[in-house]
């Protein structure tokens, strides 16, 4: 059995699942998808996408759940994006995102990204 230290296990996990975390807010597809809601901006396109599960949250809330990111930036994109579309909008257009930069990447063929159900 290699061992490894912890920091790089971290790394190896960090370049496998951020490829994934890249493709759902951070391509030319996500970004696309966003605007095409009418998001001014990236970061309202990201907050909104992201943020969407938690239905129309507030942004304290959402400031509080991701704890990262300073309260005025994401008072800058919340709650203008829910004025521009509900949650579920947001849940699909991170969808398309996603599977469209899948595509570009892996190829096109069946969907590789679909709401379960």
């Amino acid at each position: 059995m290699i061992h490894m230290d912890a920091a790089a296990v971290a790394r190896r996990m960090w370049v496998r699942f951020e490829t994934y975390h890249d493709v759902t807010y951070f391509t030319p597809e996500a970004r696309a998808a966003t605007d095409d809601l009418g998001c001014l901006g990236g970061w309202m396109g990201y907050f909104g996408t992201r943020a969407a599960p938690l239905g129309a949250a507030s942004p304290e809330a959402v400031t509080s759940a991701f704890y990262n990111f300073h309260p005025s930036r994401v008072a800058r994109a919340l709650p203008d994006a829910w004025r521009i579309g509900k949650p579920d909008r947001y849940l699909e257009a991170r969808l398309a995102g996603a599977d469209g930069a899948l595509r570009r990447m892996l190829g096109d063929g069946e969907p590789r990204v679909r709401r379960p159900g």
